[in-house]
């Protein structure tokens, strides 16, 4: 079976459909950028050009005058791409970074209207704060031969996230565990490979074991639930837990045996990655039998939607367990 059939089932000629209703796309939701920056790193590790293309092409199209890119976008009545009237700001600068790691991730930077892009992109980078943000354009920046001058400064921004927060018993970049927490810690063991950095290998270190210690039930692999999340202090919420987490997750795991070498991280990366096939406080599998991932895990099994973010997520996570050689 093709692992690519769900989410080319959610393409259109212009990208990849935001959300599904059950197992459909529901085009009336429209496309969101940061959906079209994932699915081209899946697109482009599974050579498929006419994916990548469909996603490149809509990063093309999304600029605005001032060069930077909306975030949502809707077809209209006859089919043509158009912005959407009141673009959402509160999430912007994460669907930027993710857009500058996808492209360079990917190799574009060697196009001049994408190069382009991405310096206007990176040169906004500069004054954000948010840590999500900062992560995504650091794992582009990381995948790139020489560093670039911004990586430095994110980099100590970074780590002094996690100093500022830090206590004996909450050792994290944030008061709080939200949602894609383990893009930070994967952002520093990214870091360690790639740039043989010792600052960055003991925040990991650190803040890899604390995440696994926070998002477990027994031993059992538990996303932080998105209703009422987990604040410092305060109780954790079980649910609903999402697929990006797991994902991402697995992904940082198999970064952190790869700098360590130690199997604790690949016994807990497999953990992880079954909890996509029922290794959860459900023990329900969200992968269906055509191997496309449900919304969440909900009080009451699991969310029956398909949408863009489950699904792209799904397949990092796929890719990142067949390198470790633990993928079903």
């Amino acid at each position: 079976m093709d692992p690519l059939n769900k989410i080319k089932s959610m393409t259109s000629d212009i990208g990849i459909y935001q959300h599904g209703k059950l197992n459909n796309p529901a085009p009336e939701f429209g496309y969101a950028l940061e959906d079209q920056a994932r699915a081209l790193i899946i697109a482009d590790r599974f050579g498929d050009k006419k994916l990548k293309d469909i996603y490149l092409n809509f990063i093309f199209r999304a600029q605005r005058e001032d060069g930077l890119l909306y975030h949502f976008f809707y077809e209209d009545n006859n089919g043509q791409f158009k912005s959407e009237e009141y673009n959402c700001k509160s999430n912007i600068t994460e669907a930027y970074g993710l857009t500058i790691w996808s492209l360079l991730a990917t190799g574009n930077i060697k196009n001049d209207k994408i190069k382009n892009t991405v310096e206007k992109l990176i040169k906004e980078a500069s004054g954000w704060t948010s840590i999500r943000a900062i992560s995504s354009t650091l794992l582009g920046l990381a995948s790139l031969d020489r560093e670039h001058s911004l990586e430095s400064e994110l980099k100590t921004k970074l780590h002094n996230f996690c100093f500022e927060t830090y206590s004996d018993d909450w050792v994290w970049f944030e008061n709080y565990l939200v949602y894609a927490n383990a893009l930070i810690p994967w952002t520093l063991w990214e870091i360690c490979l790639n740039r043989k950095c010792k600052a960055s290998f003991e925040i990991a270190r650190k803040t890899t074991r604390f995440l696994i210690e926070k998002c477990q039930e027994n031993d059992v692999p538990a996303p932080i639930g998105n209703k009422g999340w987990y604040f410092k202090g305060r109780e954790k919420a079980l649910y609903d837990e999402q697929p990006i987490d797991a994902a991402y997750m697995v992904c940082c795991l198999e970064k952190a045996y790869h700098a360590t070498e130690d199997k604790f991280y690949l016994d807990w990366a497999e953990k992880w990655y079954r909890w996509f096939f029922g290794n959860n406080i459900n023990n329900i599998s969200l992968i269906d039998k055509n191997f496309a991932c449900y919304d969440g895990l909900t009080p009451e099994g699991v969310n029956l939607n398909q949408g863009a973010e489950s699904n792209i997520c799904f397949l990092m996570a796929y890719l990142a367990a067949r390198r470790l050689g633990i993928a079903k």
